[in-house]
């Protein structure tokens, strides 16, 4: 039965492709976790969260934004420019960025609240690099529907990831867990590069001409994806800025692996449609506009339910399921959970549709609900700030759910602008 029914469906096909390179991928973590927990402390995990919110602000825009449109010319030359488009903004990007993080890299750390963080600044140019390319691959992959590609990469990254941040832990080496996460990402390029029969179709010399050609042409992803992207990452990471900030490392590390684990059994499920959703979005788009908000409102329901059932078992048993799970000194982090499992659930329901905002006529409304996000999850955090922890944590709960039906709104809107 499961058989004919993927043999009938591609997207179901797809999902499932990209869903078993997930349970692969998130397998090492998960069974690792326990184990990192009690080789590295919760400030241990605190630097990382803190070194990873900058790549991940950074990453977001390193090809300004190019890598998106790979996915919608007709012509694979055309995609074909615009990933190298998206490598060599990346590699300026990177260059620029390095700048400020050598002239004042003490004074970057010290701002940030965590001097620790110091020595590991230097780093994140190129690891902003390393994720602009990633990315831009990865959507070259799935252009061609390569999903199987695309998926053994991440259980490439997470094996080598894995199993370097356990080794060096034993060893006892200074940043275990940020060397291990650099190890991963460039075993997951590599990967990627020696998979592509194509490899020297893409990386062949084409004429600056032609580069500037198809940069101009998708000029509106650079001119509204950079600035939304930046919003859009600088809002996700916005809570471990304030609590590195404000409260301490300790805490803002908790808050890290609290929302990694449960954002485990999302990433399973929710990236996998993303990738594919992206694809079929693009191809109903082109085929049958009118159908496209039945089929987003269908996804969206699938989604809820599948991960209601975890809000009362965290908000019940957390405490006691993080202490059993990762030691003693993380069952705080437990109690934080109950309180972080319902924004996890919502943004599990609402983000992979986001792929409807990714067509070049809703460009625009992706935008403006990046800034609103931006703009009010900033105060909400700092004004919330010289209140508890737990009282910190319950209105970012609030404020994710009042965003995430936002952009939900939005969403359902975008299907009706390209009918």
């Amino acid at each position: 039965m499961l058989t004919k029914l993927l043999k009938n469906n591609e997207f179901a096909k797809s999902v499932l492709t990209l869903m078993t390179g997930a349970v692969l991928a998130q397998a090492v973590p998960i069974a690792i976790i326990p184990i990192l927990t009690r080789i590295f402390t919760p400030e241990d995990f605190g630097v990382l969260a803190l070194y990873g919110a900058f790549v991940s602000i950074l990453g977001v825009v390193a090809t300004g934004r190019y890598e998106i449109a790979i996915m919608l010319p007709k012509e694979n030359e055309e995609a074909r420019v615009l990933l190298q488009v998206s490598a060599l903004v990346a590699l300026c990007i990177s260059i620029i960025i390095s700048i400020p993080i050598v002239i004042w890299n003490v004074e970057i750390a010290k701002f940030l609240g965590n001097e620790a963080i110091a020595s590991w600044l230097y780093l994140v140019p190129i690891s902003v690099l390393l994720t602009g390319v990633y990315q831009a691959l990865t959507y070259w992959n799935n252009r061609q529907k390569k999903f199987k590609n695309t998926a053994v990469s991440r259980v490439n990254q997470s094996l080598f990831q894995g199993i370097s941040q356990t080794g060096l832990g034993f060893l006892q080496l200074g940043g275990g867990l940020i060397w291990g996460q650099f190890i991963g990402i460039i075993s997951s390029i590599t990967y990627l590069l020696r998979k592509d029969r194509n490899y020297q179709k893409i990386v062949k010399k084409t004429e600056v001409s032609t580069l500037k050609l198809q940069m101009k042409k998708y000029h509106k992803f650079p001119k509204y994806g950079i600035v939304g992207g930046l919003c859009d990452a600088g809002a996700i990471q916005m809570p471990v800025l304030m609590l590195t900030k404000f409260y301490s490392s300790t805490i803002a590390g908790m808050f890290s692996l609290t929302f990694r684990v449960l954002n485990m059994p999302t990433a399973i499920i929710s990236s996998a449609i993303a990738q594919v959703l992206f694809q079929k979005v693009v191809e109903i788009s082109h085929t049958a506009p009118e159908k496209l908000r039945s089929y987003i409102l269908k996804i969206f329901f699938l989604l809820f339910l599948l991960y209601l059932p975890a809000v009362p078992i965290l908000f019940i048993w957390g405490d006691g399921l993080f202490s059993f799970v990762f030691g003693a000194e993380w069952g705080r982090a437990g109690v934080y959970a109950g309180y972080l499992v319902i924004a996890v659930a919502i943004r599990f329901a609402v983000s992979p549709l986001s792929a409807v905002l990714g067509l070049e006529k809703n460009i625009k409304k992706g935008v403006f609900w990046q800034v609103l996000y931006l703009c009010t999850i900033t105060p909400t955090l700092y004004f919330c700030s010289s209140l508890t922890v737990e009282k910190f944590f319950l209105a970012f709960v609030i404020h994710e759910v009042i965003l995430y039906s936002v952009y939900l709104v939005l969403i359902l809107k975008g299907t009706e602008e390209i009918v």
